[in-house]
């Protein structure tokens, strides 16, 4: 059977960074994300079937920054959008005539639409680490104990090119199929995403690793952020209504060609009485 039909719904990104883990002014924070609309297009088999579902997937996480007694101050968001475009094999694990409940597992391609990392933060007292770069603008001002930063709204700290433009992933889960009727279907589908790659340009990474830029809080070249390797993980739940098109051809039943009568066979005479000698 083949299937068509759109779908949508929302995502839990988790941005897996060391380099950010090490800075003591950002705290994980549990963040959404839409997924306004994908296509999807199933092919299926008697116990497995294949699908694709490429849509517009909004990940990255967002961070708390906490100034230097603790106190939530701020935001930093991480933000890239990509036309997400899977290849999956699904195995029934349960097959009947009007439900499926499948395992999912695929390879994906993604290509960068939009990517930047912005902050917004109060005026306050933050703890930059060493190795970082403490901006030289009007309001930032070193301490013996932290570092005076003026407010910001959504001000952009990482651009779209200091991504890479296209990454692949893998991605596992399960999806449910529930055939209501001949012609259409409604979908469940709950997989889990991991990024095979840092989703950051190698020139970037190198900046990273081998800081040149403006002074750190001890006067020495400095960095954005510190150095760390980090992985785009997502949970993603969709919904959706699909279409079904039969390729099964209705049985048909078969019927003998009808003999001329000139042909027929006919019928022997039981009544004629054999003759003498016979």
């Amino acid at each position: 059977m083949e299937y068509i039909g759109v779908f949508g719904g929302f995502n839990l990104p988790f941005s897996i960074d060391a380099g950010i883990q090490k800075d003591p002014r950002y705290f994980s924070k549990l963040t959404f994300r839409y997924t306004p609309i994908g296509f999807q297009y199933s092919y299926d088999f008697v116990g497995y079937g294949f699908l694709t579902t490429p849509c517009f997937v909004s990940t990255g996480q967002q961070y708390i920054i906490k100034n230097t007694i603790g106190g939530e101050v701020g935001t930093r968001e991480l933000r890239m959008n990509y036309l997400h475009v899977p290849a999956a094999l699904k195995l029934h694990v349960m097959d009947l005539s009007f439900f499926r409940l499948s395992m999912v597992a695929s390879v994906n391609l993604d290509y960068l639409l939009r990517g930047q990392e912005t902050i917004s933060h109060f005026n306050s007292k933050l703890r930059y680490p060493a190795g970082v770069t403490v901006p030289t603008g009007p309001g930032y001002e070193v301490t013996y104990d932290g570092v005076f930063v003026p407010e910001v709204a959504n001000e952009v700290y990482v651009t779209k090119d200091k991504f890479k433009s296209l990454t692949f992933s893998a991605s596992v889960g399960f999806r449910a199929d529930f055939d209501f009727n001949e012609n259409w279907s409604l979908n469940f589908d709950a997989r889990g995403t991991f990024g095979i790659a840092d989703p950051r340009s190698s020139d970037y990474i190198n900046t990273l690793k081998n800081p040149t830029g403006g002074p750190d809080i001890n006067g020495n070249p400095g960095a954005p952020d510190l150095y760390g390797q980090r992985r785009d993980i997502t949970a993603s739940f969709y919904l959706g209504i699909s279409r079904i098109v039969k390729f099964k051809k209705e049985f048909v039943p078969k019927h003998s060609p009808k003999m001329p009568k000139s042909d027929a066979p006919k019928p022997r005479n039981y009544s004629k009485k054999p003759g003498k000698g016979g």
